[in-house]
């Protein structure tokens, strides 16, 4: 069992919204959920992933990175990244630049 928990603020708009780059939480704020998340778990098996919106929101690689790093440091299990690319460009520069620091999850 798991839970997946993103970086959007509330409240959530569309991520394939063209326009400007839209509102991502506080990034120590969020490190602080995923911490009491990881604090209030009790079974081993269970899975706390951290889905960064930098890119699908248009930040940026360099910013995806920074959030995943802290998000990771933080406690997550793993990293879930979403590109709004029909390619795969985005996300494999990620996954290499990432380096398997911990498992991904792609969303396409």
């Amino acid at each position: 069992a798991g839970v997946c928990v993103e970086d959007k603020q509330f409240p959530k708009t569309n991520s394939f919204i063209d326009g400007e780059r839209q509102p991502l939480a506080d990034v120590e704020e969020f490190c602080g959920r995923i911490k009491a998340g990881k604090d209030a778990q009790t079974d081993p098996d269970f899975s706390l992933v951290a889905r960064v919106e930098a890119l699908i929101a248009g930040w940026g690689m360099d910013e995806a990175l920074r959030r995943a790093e802290a998000y990771h440091e933080a406690g997550a299990d793993a990293i879930l990244i979403h590109s709004k690319l029909s390619r795969p460009d985005e996300v494999l520069q990620f996954a290499r630049e990432w380096a398997g620091r911990s498992p991904v999850v792609i969303v396409p």
